[in-house]
């Protein structure tokens, strides 16, 4: 695993609620790399994002490459006979509802764009690689959806544009996660709760130490860190045969199981929900307690809604 404290964290700009991160592959906490040029940026999205634009339409593909592109031409770096391409991949995003933003601000988690950018040679060689997290978190009147997602695409490009140049900020990430989890805790005027009790501990593993997470690979383990970093209510799933996701907000839980399940086309559980690792090693045991969250959740609701019933099949006869 990359080192954890190696994590840089971004400088937030504006107000508390909005931050963003950066990570380098290389696990350095000083920038290795820099280039005054490049001659293309090549912006796709991951399997998961793909699946994610169906539930978040204000999300534009297009748009965050409009941002990159004005933003490296502004600057003059974008050269023809540069021998550095850019190949940014979103890997996954969320973007809150215009009524949730404006209504519950903080309360029903941020909006956030994670991706990942890769700086490739005139031979094809890959000589730099970072991810990217930007996330906004405020409502009321900075809620609307313009607001929102343009000032996400703003600062996704102003830090993978500053990283690129080797020209990023960065402090300490054990000291900034600390802040910038009590901002947002001392942010909500009451804490947003889930819809279920939450799970014992079951002493699996330390929370902050991914290398323990089952099944999954080095990038999941690496997006753990930023998992930690992220407002309460959060749920980090994962399937068996690799496959995983981590939401935050009311939801948090519903919402990772499906994008998890969609991708793993079978099963996934909690492996960790808020500060807790809730992860069972016994099969039975893991789908026991999947089902009884998932109960929770539709009595809380009043009603197993569509969601619910996309991750919980229906109970067999006799059971």
């Amino acid at each position: 695993m990359k080192n954890y404290w190696a994590l840089i964290l971004l400088c937030v700009a504006l107000l508390s609620g909005c931050a963003g991160t950066i990570q380098r592959e290389n696990g350095s906490m000083k920038a290795t790399f820099a280039t005054t040029s490049i001659n293309s940026v090549e912006l796709k999205l991951s399997e998961e994002a793909t699946l994610l634009q169906a539930e978040n339409p204000i999300f534009s593909q297009k748009e965050l490459l409009d941002f990159i592109e004005r933003k490296l031409g502004g600057l003059d770096l974008v050269k023809a006979d540069s021998p550095y391409r850019a190949e940014i991949t979103i890997n996954r995003f969320r973007i809150r509802s215009a009524f949730n933003a404006i209504m519950w601000g903080i309360m029903a988690g941020a909006d956030s764009i994670d991706g990942k950018v890769r700086i490739f040679d005139s031979g094809n060689k890959q000589v730099h690689a970072f991810d990217v997290t930007a996330s906004y978190g405020l409502g009321g009147i900075a809620g609307g959806d313009s607001t929102r997602i343009n000032w996400l695409y703003n600062k996704f490009t102003e830090l993978a544009v500053a990283e690129m140049m080797g020209k990023t900020d960065f402090t300490d990430i054990r000291q900034a996660n600390k802040q910038k989890i009590e901002a947002s805790r001392k942010a909500a005027k009451q804490p947003l709760q889930s819809e279920f009790a939450l799970p014992l501990d079951t002493g699996f593993a330390e929370l902050a130490n991914a290398e323990a997470i089952p099944y999954v690979g080095q990038f999941a383990k690496d997006s753990y860190a930023l998992y930690l970093t992220r407002p309460l209510p959060r749920s980090f799933v994962i399937s068996e045969n690799g496959h995983w996701a981590y939401r935050t907000g009311k939801d948090a839980l519903a919402s990772a199981l499906i994008t998890c399940q969609n991708l793993a086309k079978s099963n996934c559980y909690p492996y960790a929900i808020d500060d807790h690792i809730v992860w069972k090693t016994d099969a039975a045991e893991r789908e026991l307690m999947r089902r009884q969250l998932l109960a929770e959740i539709a009595s809380h609701r009043n009603t197993k809604t569509a969601a619910v019933q996309k991750i919980m099949p229906p109970t067999e006869p006799g059971k």
